[in-house]
């Protein structure tokens, strides 16, 4: 027999509990009278803490204000009262926590429900979800997995921003004086899996060029940081940039086959006016492939289209340099230069920078394109041209990293000299 009585912080105990993926932390008290067997053991008291945070480094999930109420009979800790802030959201529910068979590396018994409220449960870099519906989150002692039927009510999607991979430390462990009785320790992390169906609008796809909200009805399964996803998401609204010019997003469709990690199938559409006539923009295939083609009403051969989007002008009117550049944009595009070509443009034709300017009418100038190239790294030249008569060639010489010289000589007789200041705050 015997007795614990336990006032402080509750990541002490947590650690006992072999939940790797998520890290309690904030004051707890527990007053408990035990007796019984080790793998049996009976318990009678109780457990309240208030102002605890629980934490998941994997999938950014933040707890806070946690209130925890809960009294223990035989080998089972039931929880009254759970409820928590989660950015602005609330999750609150109950649940019970079983010790008995703790043996041999294995943890607790999980089983408990809750209800989620504007909470939001998922914030990485690349992506976020804020959902409400009801969540379980069971366990065995050996695999884990959290459930539910959720409602999205916002999330965020970075494109071409993937996460950096979050790995828990193994720190080396030797064990002297085991019991033999008992297996030895494992460093393996307990799975969790996931079996969540989530549905609703809000979806923000940000990247690219493209800035898009759409709705989705999706199935969530498999390993928590690697999860299978099934079904699709369509386009509510959106506009994609590509080469300065604006293009409003008219049809999309994001069909997820149920593939870890997820590789879904495009099919977006995007149309402006372009140079007097309309011009569309074809995403299809996969986001590890997609496949780009261009269209116009009225109709033109590829080359042509792609020359007035780039240049604002025919094929027949464009310079040698543009012709040239013309050429690696088409190969970049059908060597799958995916959602962002002028980069694959960029690195095609050795540049260090590639990028449209805008008219200027003060220097005589139309629709342009600037190249650059590092000639050291304090040295950097770029040339300007817009097929038409202008052309300039701009110096930055980089004294620090916060003082910079700018010279610029144009062919319409204009020369300067600049000194450029520059500091993060």
């Amino acid at each position: 027999m015997g007795q614990l009585r336990y006032a402080g912080p509750a990541d002490a105990l947590w650690r006992l509990m072999a939940l790797d993926m998520l890290d309690l932390t904030g004051p707890i008290e527990i007053a408990a009278d035990m007796d019984g067997m080790l793998g049996d053991p009976r318990i009678r008291g109780s457990l309240a803490g208030s102002g605890l945070r629980l934490q998941s480094a994997a999938s950014g999930m933040d707890v806070s204000d946690i209130t925890a109420k809960g009294s223990f009979g035989g080998s089972r800790l039931s929880l009254s009262e759970l409820s928590g802030r989660a950015a602005g959201g609330t999750v609150s529910g109950s649940g019970a926590i079983d010790f008995s068979r703790m043996q041999g590396g294995r943890g607790p018994s999980i089983d408990i429900a809750l209800a989620a409220r504007r909470a939001q449960l998922l914030s990485r870099p690349d992506m976020a979800i804020t959902v409400s519906g009801p969540l379980r989150i069971l366990s065995d002692g050996r695999s884990g997995i959290v459930a539910g039927r959720v409602e999205i009510d916002k999330a965020r999607w970075k494109l071409g921003q993937a996460a950096a991979n979050i790995e828990l430390p193994n720190l080396p462990v030797r064990e002297i004086n085991r019991r033999a009785d008992l297996a030895p320790a494992t460093e393996k992390q307990m799975p969790w899996k996931l079996m969540i169906d989530a549905s609703g609008g809000g979806i923000r796809v940000q990247g690219l060029g493209m800035d898009s909200l759409w709705n989705a009805d999706i199935r969530l399964r498999g390993a928590m940081l690697e999860p299978a996803i099934a079904g699709a998401a369509n386009l509510v609204e959106g506009s994609y940039d590509f080469a300065s010019k604006h293009f409003d997003l008219t049809r999309g469709r994001i069909t997820f086959d149920g593939s870890s990690p997820p590789d879904p199938r495009l099919d977006i559409a995007a149309n402006a006016s372009v140079s007097g006539l309309t011009a569309a923009i074809t995403v299809r295939g996969t986001s590890n492939k997609p496949e780009i083609t261009f269209s116009s009403t009225p109709a033109l051969p590829e080359e042509e289209l792609l020359s007035r989007i780039l240049f604002g002008d025919s094929i027949t009117q464009i310079s040698a340099p543009e012709a040239i550049q013309l050429g690696a944009a088409l190969a970049a595009l059908h060597g799958g230069g995916g959602l962002d070509p002028i980069n694959k443009l960029r690195s095609v034709v050795g540049l260090d920078r590639l990028r449209f300017v805008a008219p200027d009418t003060a220097l005589g100038r139309q629709q342009a394109v600037a190249v650059g190239k590092y000639l050291h790294r304090h040295i950097y030249v770029e040339l300007v041209t817009d097929g038409r008569g202008y052309s300039a060639t701009n110096l930055e010489f980089r004294l620090t990293s916060w003082l910079a010289l700018l010279g610029s000589v144009g062919s319409n007789d204009r020369r300067s000299i600049n000194a450029r200041l520059q500091k993060d705050y």
